[in-house]
């Protein structure tokens, strides 16, 4: 029996999610989510408690839920995927890594890994980046890519991206992980398209009142998402625009272009936007430009305010915490004690039983839970975030 590793935000967990898991399942292997805390991929406030996201894995399929905590969790797709494939491969029991795409085709997929971590495609890209100092890198990362290589990468599809982001990650550190992939299958991450709906559909529909996401996600997402609403625990992600405006109202474009995803022209547009808005929407749109998309700007705002380095993001996950597990997961749970060469933290007070590097990247994190808690319909303490624990199915 293979152990599979899916490594992914759940925010929240719809049926694209139970797609995948049960298409891995069918090969009668073992499933470890590792899966986004408190801040997500693009800059934003998850939706719903990660502890409530990671019971919804579970109910879905997943044997065992493990956190890919900040600020790795909210980093671009090279950051994110470095965190997530950094945790996976030092468990010592998950042989495989898998994950959806637009292209449902793993050779293709490390194929185009292989060729961007080229000498040759290094050169062509640093070269293309000092003649196109205005275009936004990802965008000249793509057209150098494909006129080296033609049309056979696969950058089209955001899950595709973040699969190549996976695949470099595996082949340029010679880790023992397969890869696998499974056809995506609904409306692409911004909501197009037809079929399942997507993560960004259900949350923009959630705004109407939970009542709007029925039936856009199984039964029992919806049965612990509406739960979380009725007390008052989901996300209002507006509510944070005093916290994030008077941050840039009391500093200036020097002290925050040094942050990670920053550097001198947009930390003064986002200063100013700062100094200009009346709402979180505004300030990001007003900081925006054709070469800092909006999910930029809300990784540098983010990491400008919590002080995350581009070193910080160089170094391996310290830890990750238990979120989940069931019988098959506590399983696993045992043999990763005793193979695993990352702390695991079962309950948020455990952080100070491990050494300095722990503790540090703990309090970060806890430093964005702490912020997201003020986001909630029913604001929650610090106190509340450090005695949650781990949902476990006995």
């Amino acid at each position: 029996m293979k152990n599979y590793a899916i490594i992914c935000e759940y925010n929240p967990f719809h049926f694209g999610h139970e797609y995948q898991i049960r298409k891995i399942k069918e090969q009668g292997g073992t499933v470890t989510a590792v899966m986004s805390g408190d801040f997500c991929q693009r800059g934003e406030a998850a939706m719903a408690d990660k502890y409530a996201r990671a019971k919804m894995a579970l109910a879905g399929g997943a044997d065992l839920v493990l956190e890919l905590p900040f600020p790795y969790s909210a980093a671009g797709a090279e950051k994110f995927a470095f965190g997530g494939v950094s945790i996976i491969s030092r468990m010592g029991f998950i042989d495989t890594l898998s994950f959806g795409s637009e292209c449902g085709d793993a050779e293709l997929i490390k194929k185009t890994a292989k060729n961007a971590l080229s000498a040759e495609f290094s050169a062509a890209l640093s070269a293309a980046l000092r003649e196109n100092k205005e275009k936004p890198y990802g965008t000249v990362y793509f057209e150098t890519y494909n006129s080296l290589f033609g049309g056979e990468g696969v950058f089209s599809g955001s899950n595709n991206i973040l699969g190549v982001a996976y695949a470099s990650e595996i082949i340029k550190n010679g880790l023992p992980l397969e890869i696998s992939t499974v056809k995506r299958t609904g409306e692409s991450y911004n909501g197009g398209g037809t079929g399942f709906a997507s993560a960004t559909s259900i949350r923009e529909n959630a705004q109407k009142g939970i009542e709007a996401v029925r039936g856009m996600l199984p039964q029992y997402s919806f049965d612990i998402l509406k739960g979380e609403a009725e007390k008052g625990a989901l996300c209002e992600a507006e509510k944070l625009f005093a916290v994030f405006a008077s941050f840039l109202r009391t500093h200036t474009p020097s002290e925050i272009e040094s942050f990670a995803e920053n550097d001198s022209s947009l930390a003064a547009r986002i200063i100013k936007a700062g100094e200009g808005a009346y709402t979180l929407a505004e300030l990001y749109s007003l900081a925006c430009t054709k070469k800092y998309s909006p999910a930029h700007v809300r990784r540098a705002l983010l990491f400008a305010y919590f002080g995350v380095t581009d070193e910080m993001l160089a170094s391996k996950p310290a830890y990750t915490v238990l979120l989940a597990a069931n019988a098959r997961g506590r399983e696993l749970l045992a043999k990763a004690r005793k193979s695993a060469d990352i702390p695991i933290i079962t309950k948020p007070a455990d952080f100070e039983k491990y050494g300095d590097d722990v503790k540090n990247a703990f309090l970060l994190a806890r430093k964005a839970a702490a912020v997201r808690a003020l986001a909630l319909e029913a604001p929650a303490s610090v106190g509340d975030i450090m005695r949650k624990g781990p949902y476990v199915e006995r």
